[in-house]
C-alpha cells in the first residue's frame, strides 16, 4: 500500500477512534466543565469535520459537541443523573437487553452475547462482571479500543489484521447496536429535559449507521 493512502486510512481510523470515544465518555460518567469543554474545543469538532462531507451524521454530531462548552455543568449533571442513573425508573435503559428482551431486564441473552464478543477480542469493560456488558457507553468503548488495534495493524502492515478488526466491528455494530439504537432514542427523546443527551444519542445513531458505509470504503482499499 502507497504511504499516501496508509496516511489517509490512519488518519479516518483515528478520527473513527476519537468520536467512539467521545460517546464512550460522554455516555459513561457524569459531566464535567473539562470534559464538556474538551469535546466542544476546536480540534475535537476538527476530528469531527473528517466525515463532515461524507455523511449528514457528522455535522449534526459537531453542532451537539460545539454546543457542550455553552452547557450549564450543573443542569447536564442532573439530566445525565435523571437518564442514567436514577432513582427513579430510567425512561432511557441504556442496555441492550432492555430493548431485546421479551421485558426490560438486565443480564439477559443479549449481555452473553455482546460479552462474547468483548472476549473475542480481550476486552474487559469496566465492572466486569458485576456490571453490564451492553450498556451503550462500554459498546462505544469498546469499538474505540478495536478501531485503535486497527490503526496500529494498518502502521505496522498487517492489512489481514485490520480487515478483520474492521468487518467485526461492521457485524457487532449491526448485531449489537444498530439492532435497538433507533428504540433507545424514541425513548430518550420523551425526556423532560434535552439539554444533551437525547441529542447526542441521536446523533450517535446517526453516527453509527453511518459507519457502516465507512467501513464499506475503508475495506475496499485494504487490498
Amino acid at each position: 500500500m502507497k504511504e499516501e493512502m496508509k496516511e489517509i486510512l490512519g488518519t479516518l481510523l483515528a478520527g473513527r477512534a476519537y468520536v467512539f470515544s467521545v460517546f464512550h465518555k460522554l455516555l459513561g460518567s457524569e459531566p464535567t466543565k473539562e470534559l464538556l469543554e474538551a469535546v466542544a474545543s476546536s480540534e475535537s469538532l476538527e476530528a469531527i469535520a473528517l466525515f463532515e462531507s461524507d455523511s449528514e451524521a457528522a455535522a449534526i454530531l459537531k453542532e451537539v459537541l460545539a454546543s457542550c462548552g455553552d452547557l450549564d455543568v450543573d443542569a447536564a449533571k442532573m439530566e445525565y443523573t435523571r437518564l442514567f442513573l436514577g432513582p427513579d425508573k430510567l425512561i432511557a435503559p441504556p442496555w441492550e437487553s432492555c430493548y431485546t428482551a421479551k421485558e426490560r431486564a438486565l443480564f439477559q441473552e443479549s449481555t452473553l452475547q455482546v460479552r462474547s464478543w468483548y472476549q473475542q477480542y480481550s476486552y474487559v469493560p469496566a465492572g466486569y462482571p458485576s456490571h453490564p456488558d451492553d450498556h451503550i457507553s462500554l459498546m462505544m468503548h469498546f469499538l474505540a479500543l478495536t478501531t485503535e488495534r486497527a490503526a496500529a495493524c494498518l502502521k505496522d502492515d498487517l492489512l489481514c489484521g485490520c480487515r478483520s478488526l474492521l468487518e467485526g466491528q461492521k457485524l457487532f455494530e449491526k448485531n449489537h447496536v444498530l439492532n435497538w439504537i433507533d428504540a433507545y432514542c424514541t425513548d430518550m427523546d420523551k425526556s423532560e429535559t434535552k439539554l444533551l443527551y437525547p441529542k447526542l444519542v441521536r446523533a450517535m445513531a446517526e453516527f453509527v449507521a453511518y459507519d457502516q458505509q465507512a467501513i464499506d470504503e475503508l475495506l475496499s482499499v485494504l487490498v
